[in-house]
């Protein structure tokens, strides 16, 4: 059970996290003034991909020690509004410790060898420095050697992430890179879907680029026609969930988790890692999948908005939905920087402002490292007190990022 953060603890947030930008800037959001999106802004999502890190060194010790338990733990990852897919394929570098899923490469494969532009990473997403380090063998294996148990035919089975993208040209392009690259016999599938509340059809617009942000379904007149937009199918997060992740496809990582809710879960295999953000409709996509989806979530990352949907949705509501679902949320920082928003809210944060939010399921035993590390890193950053004041100067005059 997660506890409510004294008055002290209020205090000191809201002297870090201060509301005089969000609510002097309240109706004019897009110019990205509110101390929860200086906060947020291209977050350093440490404490998970510390995590995987410890996974692999496991794994790793395990090889050495010839220990016939050895591999990798099944991952599924769902990344919804996958745009260029440079996260998605970082995730799944991670989660399955397979070095063949890299950054230049796909850099590469998306641009035809630089023929094509993309959109602009506002993050560098396609920094392929900045990509999960995989660890090396604590004697002299070579990287190769350490990561051969999940380069080979069965990597499929026990390692899947989905990259669905809606807008068509950019979808289109996602497939044609992880075909080329053979990945979609790896286990990286990309898939061309809108992901809501309710199944259907939805217009998107088709556009030339690849990679184009801030454009969606808004763009089109639904159930219109001449307007260069197409239809595109339209699923529930629950109604993906039971159509893509079928019984014993990711080798049976369930996970362990408490009964009441495991009750009707077995038969779809638990998902690693959620990623949303698509444009200000990033709760209709979690409204949609209450029921079967969510309950199966490890880790959690959404977009909150001022545009689409979130304009008339509510942070707290969404918050303590997924409280109830198991979930603690954390506004994610960077420099080791992380803010808590279950049972710590602030009235502030309901001033819609984009921003970034990560949540991990407390119900899973596997992600007890997960929680701690991310309790510990809020802690310490309260304990800094007026060191971390998220104001637009200290966020962007006074630091790297």
């Amino acid at each position: 059970e997660v506890q409510q953060c004294t008055r002290e603890q209020k205090d000191v947030i809201k002297k870090q996290l201060p509301p005089d930008d969000c609510l002097r800037n309240r109706k004019t959001p897009y110019n990205q003034r509110c101390s929860h999106t200086y906060a947020t802004r291209c977050p350093d999502a440490t404490w998970f991909e510390e995590h995987y890190a410890d996974l692999h060194k496991k794994r790793i010790r395990n090889m050495n020690r010839e220990d016939t338990n050895a591999d990798a733990p099944p991952f599924v990852g769902i990344f919804v509004g996958c745009n260029k897919g440079m996260d998605a394929v970082n995730a799944m570098r991670m989660g399955s410790g397979d070095p063949t899923f890299d950054l230049s490469k796909w850099k590469h494969a998306m641009t035809k060898g630089g023929k094509i532009r993309l959109g602009n990473s506002v993050c560098g997403q396609d920094d392929a420095g900045k990509q999960f380090r995989l660890p090396n063998s604590e004697n002299t294996t070579s990287s190769v050697a350490v990561d051969a148990n999940v380069t080979n035919a069965t990597s499929a089975s026990r390692y899947r992430l989905f990259c669905v993208e809606p807008m068509p040209s950019t979808a289109r392009a996602l497939a044609r890179s992880a075909r080329k690259l053979g990945w979609d016999g790896r286990g990286f599938l990309a898939t061309h879907a809108a992901i809501a509340k309710t199944d259907g059809v939805v217009r998107f617009p088709d556009l030339s680029g690849v990679g184009v942000e801030n454009k969606g379904m808004g763009n089109c007149k639904q159930g219109g026609s001449n307007d260069g937009c197409v239809d595109v199918p339209m699923l529930s997060l629950d109604s993906f969930v039971h159509k893509f992740l079928t019984p014993g496809a990711v080798g049976g990582g369930k996970g362990r988790i408490d009964s009441g809710a495991r009750k009707g879960m077995d038969e779809v295999p638990v998902i690693d890692y959620l990623s949303v953000d698509v444009e200000g409709y990033d709760y209709d996509v979690l409204l949609g999948g209450l029921t079967s989806a969510l309950p199966r979530v490890r880790y959690l990352e959404f977009e909150y908005n001022w545009m689409g949907s979130w304009s008339k949705q509510s942070l707290k509501e969404a918050v303590s939905r997924l409280d109830h679902l198991g979930f603690t949320c954390y506004w994610p920082g960077f420099d080791g920087h992380i803010w808590r928003i279950t049972k710590c809210w602030l009235n502030h944060y309901d001033v819609h402002f984009w921003s970034n939010v990560a949540c991990v399921n407390r119900k899973f035993a596997e992600m007890d490292g997960v929680a701690k590390r991310m309790e510990g890193m809020f802690l310490d950053t309260i304990a800094k007190g007026e060191e971390v004041v998220m104001t637009f100067e200290n966020r962007y005059k006074n630091t790297r990022h």
